[in-house]
């Protein structure tokens, strides 16, 4: 489980800034919100609008990309514009049974500069420039290391980390993860497999999705038949029907949130069943409100030692029965991003957090002129 980030330069982040998912002394929704290590199943991130908020998730995001995607990452992307430094740093802390994991690395507008591996207060990869050395078992030093490529991602496909078992169940954590976006219904997974919904739902996948619905009280089930028309991208059709009808309405006649729902299911479900990073964006966007808080609690109680990371601006998720103050960060921007933690102000479980935060008591409100007057 991914137990913190730390950013320096990166985007709208120019002062070093931790992100902490370690779960602080709170009691409540200890079972359901808490994972392996007392490290967070997640965290909700709020704020006005270009705060900073996608930014972590971006974060996040560019360790899978580097280390599983396949395609050139545009490193000039993530440069922070409010600083005069020419690269950024980013550093990673994950548990895995047990176990410490820390990748740091440094990477320029041009290439990747540096970074390093600890397994357990040990350096084991070292990569500076073209220059690196492995030493997990004995030490292997490289000459020749790409500068538009990690040396990590060449280890692992290359050895496999001389078949280590965690840093394999690592990676394998990483490779479980998806990235959503709700508003351009992008899903991405680092895996070999496919979670669009029309070309990965089976009979066992509908038939988990129809559950969700019916402990929701969600007032749909639905059904899907294979394609006929083999040039279509989908294939498989989708067919939802309203509790108290016999009427099969195609999906691309549904409203915008069921069409938003029934894409991002199939990731929420894979993420629970598999220990992985679900990060979600634009989480707001077409979903009911009450519809986001059962899709949260949903996941805190399902998942074991997943982790949900999501961004979101409807504000009554902020709610002690859903959600705990340590896993709630409100972002700002004042020359840089700044983060306030809710833990940091020590509410308590019967306190309203939502309205709280509505009242600037944890930073992070627009302060708009909502009374249309000019002066």
């Amino acid at each position: 489980m991914l137990k913190n980030i730390k950013l320096k330069n990166f985007a709208t982040f120019v002062e070093p800034t931790t992100i902490d998912f370690s779960a602080t002394n709170y009691k409540f929704l200890e079972s359901e919100n808490v994972g392996s290590n007392r490290i967070l199943k997640g965290c909700i991130f709020v704020g006005e609008n270009a705060s900073g908020k996608t930014k972590i998730l971006e974060a996040i995001k560019l360790l899978l990309n580097l280390t599983l995607y396949d395609g050139k990452v545009n490193f000039a992307k993530y440069k922070s514009f409010y600083s005069k430094s020419n690269s950024y740093e980013l550093e990673y802390t994950f548990m895995i049974e047990n176990n410490e994991i820390i990748y740091n690395m440094v990477i320029s507008t041009e290439k990747i500069e540096e970074e390093r591996l600890f397994l357990n207060g040990k350096n084991i990869l070292t990569r500076l420039g073209s220059n690196a050395k492995f030493s997990l078992d004995e030490e292997i030093k490289f000459t020749d290391v790409s500068e538009d490529i990690l040396f990590l991602r060449r280890i692992y496909f290359n050895t496999k980390f001389n078949d280590n078992k965690i840093l394999i169940n690592w990676f394998d954590y990483l490779k479980k993860s998806v990235y959503i976006n709700c508003a351009s219904k992008r899903i991405a997974s680092y895996g070999d497999h496919s979670l669009l919904v029309h070309n990965c739902i089976d009979e066992k996948i509908a038939k988990e999705i129809n559950e969700f619905f019916k402990k929701i009280n969600y007032p749909n089930k639905i059904s899907f038949v294979k394609n006929s028309n083999d040039n279509s991208e989908y294939k498989n059709l989708i067919f939802f029907q309203k509790n108290g009808t016999n009427v099969n309405i195609s999906d691309t006649y549904e409203s915008l949130g069921n069409q938003t729902l029934i894409e991002i299911l199939p990731a929420f479900m894979h993420a629970i069943k598999n220990s992985g990073m679900l990060i979600v964006d634009e989480f707001s966007n077409n979903l009911h409100n009450e519809l986001e808080e059962c899709l949260i609690k949903y996941f805190f109680y399902y998942a074991k030692d997943s982790q949900l990371f999501l961004i979101t601006h409807s504000t009554n998720v902020l709610n002690t029965t859903i959600i705990r103050p340590d896993q709630v960060y409100s972002l700002y921007f004042d020359k840089t991003t700044k983060i306030k933690r809710f833990s940091d102000e020590m509410p308590r479980e019967s306190q309203n957090l939502e309205k709280m935060y509505l009242s600037g008591v944890f930073d992070g409100m627009p302060k708009y002129n909502k009374w249309l007057r000019w002066y």
